[in-house]
């Protein structure tokens, strides 16, 4: 019933700008650069149980956007996104353990958007995203090996597979002003190829990227003023 609604808002506010539009349309060009902070984990399939918590850490790039039409656009970055895990501590698992993982990365998304006034766009986009390794550092480990949970020997195996792949999508607003546009948005990735090779008779049999990123971005850009 609240997804019906939530739509049914959308589609109201999306047909009130189209009748609504007096002035031929203009496209946009807008480039930039964004930063944030990323909340990552890693998705294991294994036969040992790895708890996690959300990874802190930080985001940042240049975005580049076109808006070819009403309502409708293209979004592409180039980003430096720092991923990777953190080992929760509980009453049954004792071992501390995170690792930072460095990638850069390439979004590229169609973006959706609804004028909420002369000056504020709601934004939704979606798409794919291309990323490729750089480097790997350990941030905290201390072990307690036991016979219940023995030793964690995936604490010392490097990241066997360098490329990732995965969907991408998100929401925010935009709020834009004689000097440029300001964007607070929200994004989730989801890797479909895994950091592990995958065998039987490797550790793991999946190992995914999940980034949840939280970014301000600043862009400027020629076309349509307000």
């Amino acid at each position: 019933m609240r997804f019906r609604l939530v739509m049914a808002g959308i589609l109201l506010v999306f047909f009130s700008e189209v009748a609504a539009q007096d002035k031929p349309f203009e496209p946009e060009w807008a480039f930039g650069i964004n930063g944030g902070a990323t909340l990552s984990k890693i998705s294991f399939d294994s036969q040992v149980r790895v708890p996690q918590t959300n990874l802190r850490q930080a985001t940042g790039g240049v975005t580049v956007r076109y808006i070819s039409e009403n309502h409708f656009g293209l979004l592409g970055e180039l980003n430096y996104s720092m991923r990777g895990w953190k080992e929760k501590t509980d009453t049954s698992y004792i071992n501390r353990y995170a690792r930072s993982i460095a990638y850069v990365e390439l979004p590229v998304m169609t973006q959706l958007y609804f004028d909420l006034g002369k000056q504020v766009r709601l934004l939704f986009n979606a798409g794919t995203q291309i990323s490729y390794f750089l480097n790997e550092k350990t941030l905290e480990r201390e072990e307690y090996i036991d016979q219940q949970h023995g030793e964690r020997p995936y604490y010392d195996l490097p990241v066997q597979r360098k490329f990732d792949y995965g969907i991408r999508g998100g929401a925010g607003l935009e709020f834009r002003t004689a000097a440029g546009s300001f964007i607070l948005d929200g994004a989730y990735f989801f890797g479909l190829s895994d950091i592990f090779d995958n065998t039987r008779a490797d550790y793991f049999q999946a190992s995914h990227n999940q980034v949840v990123s939280i970014r301000l971005t600043y862009l400027v850009g020629r076309g349509r003023r307000l």
